[in-house]
């Protein structure tokens, strides 16, 4: 018999062989009876339906409350401050919490409710990268999308108007001197303060609430203090991080101003992007320290859940930090952080669609900042010193319309939290919680340029000749927008 080339290649055995081994084991094979394959194929098309109605229905209700109370106090030092770099942190018992929440008046104990959804989550490499990194230049070089993968876990339940509102009482108490409390929100019967951790005089403060099975934590991050002008005693490092963060080209927004970096370039609408980028890595800076207090809770608690919260420029470097390490995030208020995010090369479409990033922002239309319209000389946020012009968010907003539906006017007091608390958030039968999605068609800075230096020679002309002395405009470009503020 003539043999196929695969038979003499591979030695295969002759089909017609009878003394082949193989054959002979193959002709003794009996089929499947009929109902074990239906059987069969039943099981298989169950699994296939119920993966598909997971990743379809990625938000389940979750019957799990944990009881949550005070467990400990952080406290981190920046690099210049009167104690540099100290890192401490203070425990509680559980008599202590309940002693600290009777001298309050308030209860010592509270629930939280959770839901079931998709998050996208470090690769296992990936989070001890960023533990060994030193400085936060090494950790951005650790980070990556390709280090990111999609998992389920336990996530706030952003549709539940109570716990939102305990978010954002929990973000007003971020502001509260942990020694002074008598300010504090009565948090209801949802929330406990846990702990406080952050800087006395210039730095980033916030709260920290527990269980006793140390299974769910929410870390909440201090915002600008006290208002646009008067600062408190981290008023200026805030307005630094403010005008890093969210203008167009290190706060360069007029010959006047002192820009907080130096990559603005000539007298055009250029700024250079390599710059920005490396400025955003300063040590100093609030994005910085705060991934320093997460990995320190997170080692603390490795097997536990965690969530970030925060108002203002406390929201935004929450969501920062949350995108970096793929942590469920709700913020309030804050301005746009969209801009950070591209310039710190976090998670970002098309490599990851932001539905599948657990990341909220809730605001309202009468807030400039949130809405990005507090800009100009004749807005307020020119007068107190800060270049508040993006206005672009990532993941997705939650926004009441309460200029088009309500009648408000555009006014900065309506940013302060206590305001969304009392005017908004205790409402819900007048303001319902809105939809959330993600902002798709939204640019920030569209007046500028950003050459880098990493792109080829021939497409940047670094030439003094070839760029003309321009002075400045004699009206502010961002005069031209429809709302002013």
């Amino acid at each position: 018999m003539k043999l196929t080339c695969a038979q003499r290649r591979f030695n295969l055995p002759r089909p017609d062989n009878p003394l082949s081994p193989r054959v002979n084991a193959m002709r003794s094979v009996q089929p499947l009876p009929t109902e074990r394959i239906g059987l069969l194929l039943l099981l298989i098309i169950s699994y296939l339906v119920v993966s598909y109605a997971q990743q379809q229905k990625p938000l389940q209700a979750s019957t799990s409350q944990p009881s949550l109370s005070l467990r400990h106090i952080y406290h981190h030092s920046s690099s210049t401050g009167k104690y540099p770099n100290m890192f401490r942190r203070m425990d509680y018992s559980g008599f202590q919490a309940v002693q600290i929440a009777d001298n309050l008046g308030k209860p010592s104990t509270f629930s939280v409710k959770q839901s079931i959804g998709r998050r996208y989550r470090p690769a296992s490499p990936l989070p001890y990268l960023m533990r060994a990194a030193q400085t936060p230049r090494q950790m951005h070089y650790a980070m990556g999308i390709h280090n990111m993968e999609i998992d389920y876990g336990l996530l706030p339940d952003v549709a539940d108007s109570d716990t939102v509102l305990s978010l954002a009482e929990m973000t007003n108490n971020a502001y509260s001197d942990p020694d002074t409390r008598e300010d504090w929100y009565d948090l209801g019967t949802k929330w406990n303060v846990s702990s406080s951790f952050g800087w006395e005089s210039d730095g980033l403060r916030g709260h920290v609430f527990g269980d006793a099975d140390n299974t769910t934590f929410v870390l909440s991050f201090k915002g600008t203090s006290a208002g646009l002008w008067t600062g408190g005693p981290t008023g200026e490092k805030d307005k630094f991080n403010d005008n890093l963060l969210f203008s167009c080209c290190c706060a360069r927004v007029s010959r006047a101003w002192r820009t907080v970096c130096d990559c603005y370039v000539g007298n055009t609408y250029q700024c250079n992007q390599t710059c920005l980028e490396t400025s955003l890595l300063d040590e100093e800076t609030y994005y910085s320290l705060a991934m320093r207090v997460y990995i320190e809770l997170a080692d603390q608690y490795p097997d536990a859940t965690i969530w970030l919260s925060g108002h203002s420029l406390g929201g935004a470097v929450a969501s920062l930090v949350g995108q970096t390490f793929g942590v469920p995030t709700v913020t309030f208020e804050i301005p746009g952080e969209r801009l950070a995010s591209r310039r710190f090369h976090l998670p970002a479409p098309p490599a990851i669609n932001w539905d599948d990033i657990p990341l909220w922002h809730f605001g309202h239309t009468a807030d400039p900042l949130f809405v990005g319209v507090c800009t100009g000389p004749s807005s307020t946020c020119w007068y107190g010193g800060f270049a508040m012009e993006t206005r672009c968010h990532t993941g997705k907003v939650c926004v009441w319309d309460v200029v088009n539906e309500k009648g408000w006017r555009v006014d900065i007091r309506s940013h302060r939290i206590h305001d969304v608390i009392e005017n908004i958030l205790k409402k819900p039968e007048e303001f319902p919680i809105p939809e959330c999605k993600p902002e798709l068609e939204c640019v920030d800075c569209a007046l500028w340029d950003y050459p880098d230096d990493r792109d080829p020679p021939s497409t940047i002309s670094t030439s003094c000749s070839t760029i003309p002395e321009i002075p400045d405009p004699t009206e502010d470009p961002w005069k031209r927008k429809k709302y002013r503020q």
